[in-house]
This record gives structure tokens, sequence and C-alpha cells, in this order.
């Protein structure tokens, strides 16, 4: 058995140091356990989840318009944040959910006003985090969605 010395100690200690910064670990974990679950060739971002609403009426006064949101992430451990574009390209709602404490599919609602809001095409623009098996973080936009509000005669 070889005697490791203080120098040769921390040399191992700094190695393994960039390993893990560099991603390493996982590479090798993944190579021992066969990758990750659910994991295989590269998935077009529309599999991660989408979102949609209903066109219809932009009303008189602040109400809730609801639209729909399903995450499809290959973990459990996700966060989205959803942003609400009127047709001027201004935002002008927003949402975040999380695994912890919302579904995977829900059915919440952006609020605004008419007052300050023009009528028609409306975006939904949707971007997904999720933390994979050996720590890794990834991040995907969403295909943006789009509906129509009218207004009332």
């Amino acid at each position: 058995m070889t005697p490791v010395t203080r120098l040769g100690r921390t040399l191992a200690a700094a190695t393994l140091v960039a390993a893990v910064g560099s991603g390493v670990i996982g590479d090798v974990l993944d190579a021992l356990l066969g990758g990750p679950p659910h994991q295989g060739a590269p998935r077009d971002r529309s599999s991660y989840g989408h979102t949609n609403a209903p066109d219809g009426v932009l009303r008189s006064g602040c109400h809730n318009y609801r639209y729909r949101y399903v995450v499809t992430t290959p973990t459990n451990d996700w966060t989205l944040e959803t942003n609400l574009r009127d047709p001027t390209g201004d935002d002008i709602a927003s949402g975040v959910f999380a695994s912890d404490s919302d579904p995977r599919r829900g059915r919440p609602h952006f609020r605004f006003c008419r007052n300050v809001t023009r009528s028609g095409k409306f975006t939904i623009r949707a971007k997904v985090h999720w933390y994979g098996y050996y720590g890794q973080d990834h991040v995907v936009w969403l295909e943006p969605s789009h509906f129509r509000l009218s207004r009332a005669r």
C-alpha cells in the first residue's frame, strides 16, 4: 500500500472538486447506471409541456381570464413561469407554479383590466425549469400559445 501525503490528499481533493464542477461525476454515474431514467434522444421543446386559452371577449372592467398549462418534464422537480403579452407586445400578467405546491396540469387565470388593454391577439409565453437526477438544472421555453379577445359590443 502506498502512503498518501498531505500534498497527495490535497491534489486528490482538488481533482474531485474540479470533476464535480465540470459535470464529470454526473457523466460517470450516468455511464455506470445506464443514464438517468426517462432520458433518451433529445426532445422537442413542445414535449416538455404547453399552455393554451380559449378565444373570448375583453369585458369592461377588471376580470380573470382562464388559461391552461401542462408540464411534462422528465423529473418531478420543476417550476413553470407564465407571462401574458397583449397585442401591443407588453407583458400584462404572469404566474408561477412549482412542483412542491402545484399539479402538473392546472387551470389558473390571468387578471387584467380592459381600460388599459387593447383587444386582439394575446400570447402566453412559458418557461419550464427542472432539476435532473444528479443535480443538473435545465431550462426550456415552451412553444408560445395564442388566443384572441374581442371587444364586447
